[in-house]
């Protein structure tokens, strides 16, 4: 039996949240910048997961903006930076000032600061 497009997405189910979006930086520097994604629905920031391999007592700020211009500073979905120390367990931001991301605005992550010359940063966002 021949399955029509629409017949085949109701077996998928309904369409979910985006999947998380990863981002790797070898030997992050401050000003770093990293584009993600570009919005196909407006998304929200639910949580953000992020470790650090190698270095010496190494710490990485970082804020994740979005805009419709990529070469424009954009809106940060956070007052603060968020900083990660850990490169072991990681840590996770659940608390955003401005988490929704509109549809069609490109989404980054905009490195702020770094010490203790890490040799890596990785970043998971997860959508809700």
């Amino acid at each position: 039996m021949v399955l029509s497009w629409r017949q085949l997405a109701s077996l998928l189910g309904p369409a979910g949240p985006m999947l998380p979006q990863v981002a790797w930086m070898a030997s992050p520097q401050a000003n770093d910048r990293r584009i993600l994604l570009r919005a196909p629905q407006a998304l929200t920031i639910s949580r953000v997961d992020a470790v650090l391999s190698g270095g010496t007592s190494p710490s990485v700020s970082f804020s994740l903006r979005h805009g419709a211009d990529v070469s424009a500073t954009g809106t940060a979905a956070t007052t603060d930076p968020i900083t990660v120390t850990s490169t072991t367990t990681g840590s996770a931001s659940t608390s955003f000032q401005s988490p929704t991301i509109p549809s069609g605005h490109w989404f980054w992550l905009q490195v702020t600061a770094v010490s203790g010359a890490p040799q890596a940063l990785t970043v998971a966002v997860l959508f809700s």
